[in-house]
């Protein structure tokens, strides 16, 4: 992988959430809220119930893209925190869980956090002329806000939201989309991610290659054996900022 370069590819498009941008505090902030205003030791259950958040809005997205209807991020979150809520034998009413939603909402914008070595990067990948977008699962409309709020929306040539297609990645439809307005073709543009299913799996369904930005330390070789050998990606960095070496 020494001689990969990224002056290849005419477009590179990013995953927002732990790749771009860092907001893995806003789950667990915001569920400490809730809990805090409904059970009596919300500390003994948060572990607990962030678990079951997690576990119940991916199987939920996991049914959309098995061909069950779309459903916007919110009303997966909100159905999640109801879920996670009724794990505990916690019953609240619709206006608690629409405000604990808007909590939660909120405080993915508000908590969202570049990462070091980000913006530099972008900005470096701007000068040599590349065009570049983000793709996204989050809630509408967060996209634009978050990255205006980190001044980072100048580099941005497309924002695609699972909202403009109705689609979740790794569907096809929100690569397709960002493509179309880039303009370019798979075979000339890179996409970068975290997840491996949703972004890197996403990217090699559509002709696109990709970097795996793993973040987490999961195994590669665990990833490959379980979804292909064909979906790897032609780069695994730690860090997206790591990219900078590749210009």
């Amino acid at each position: 992988m020494t001689d990969f370069n990224l002056s290849r590819f005419q477009a590179i498009i990013f995953d927002l959430d732990s790749t771009l941008v860092d907001t893995k505090r806003y789950p667990l902030k915001a569920s400490e809220w809730t809990l805090s205003r409904c059970v009596p030791e919300p500390t003994a259950v948060l572990e607990s119930y962030v678990r079951e958040l997690l576990r119940t809005y991916y199987s939920d997205i996991d049914k959309i893209l098995k061909g069950a209807p779309y459903r916007s991020p919110y009303d997966i979150v909100r159905g999640a925190i109801q879920i996670s809520l009724k794990s505990l034998g916690v019953k609240v009413s619709r206006s608690f869980l629409d405000e604990s939603t808007e909590f939660f909402k909120r405080l993915h914008v508000e908590l969202a956090m570049t990462y070091p070595g980000v913006e530099s990067l972008l900005e470096r990948l701007k000068t040599k002329g590349m065009k570049m977008g983000v793709i996204t699962n989050s809630f509408d409309g967060h996209v634009q806000a978050i990255v205006e709020k980190l001044g980072l929306s100048r580099f941005f040539d497309v924002l695609v939201e699972s909202a403009d297609v109705k689609a979740y990645k790794p569907m096809p439809e929100p690569f397709e989309h960002a493509l179309q307005g880039l303009n370019t073709k798979p075979v000339d543009t890179l996409y970068v991610g975290d997840e491996y299913y949703a972004d890197v799996v996403g990217a090699w369904r559509v002709g696109m290659k990709s970097v795996w930005a793993n973040v987490r330390g999961h195994s590669l070789e665990e990833s490959l054996a379980k979804y292909g050998s064909e979906t790897a990606p032609v780069l695994v960095v730690n860090s997206v900022s790591e990219l900078a070496a590749f210009l």
